[in-house]
């Protein structure tokens, strides 16, 4: 069990069940981020109304990450369990690419600054064509 995980939950007062430890290995051993779908495909042991309440919880928590494709939602571990990234998203095919840039944190710093703005948290996406679609 990862001890961030543990620790999150014991501040919160909330206990760790089976459900919700099943739902943070399937996203603890996936590249890219899952539907609540494929997390339901990945541990036969989940149903697919258990996973929506744990990913609310996760939600809630900061433990997941929310990424919008679309009308779609798919989620995936945010810090500390995951380096912190943007995505590139694919509209042909619907891949995504993890974009790790000091540049982008920089520029967002330096707007929220600008602004005197203290950003609490923040997503950014870049939406187009990948190599094999254009």
């Amino acid at each position: 069990m990862h001890q961030d995980l543990r620790s999150i939950f014991n501040k919160a007062q909330l206990r760790i069940t089976a459900p919700r430890i099943a739902v943070f290995e399937v996203l603890q051993e996936s590249t890219t981020p899952l539907s609540i779908m494929q997390i339901v495909r990945a541990s036969p042991a989940l149903d697919k109304v258990g996973v929506y309440r744990t990913i609310k919880l996760f939600s809630e928590l900061h433990i997941v990450t929310n990424i919008h494709t679309g009308w779609k939602q798919s989620y995936e571990l945010a810090g500390p369990f995951r380096p912190h990234h943007h995505h590139l998203i694919c509209d042909g095919c619907g891949g995504m690419t993890e974009l790790h840039s000091k540049k982008v944190e920089r520029v967002i710093s330096e707007i929220a600054e600008n602004y005197g703005f203290r950003p609490l948290q923040h997503h950014f996406e870049v939406r187009g064509l990948c190599l094999n679609c254009q």
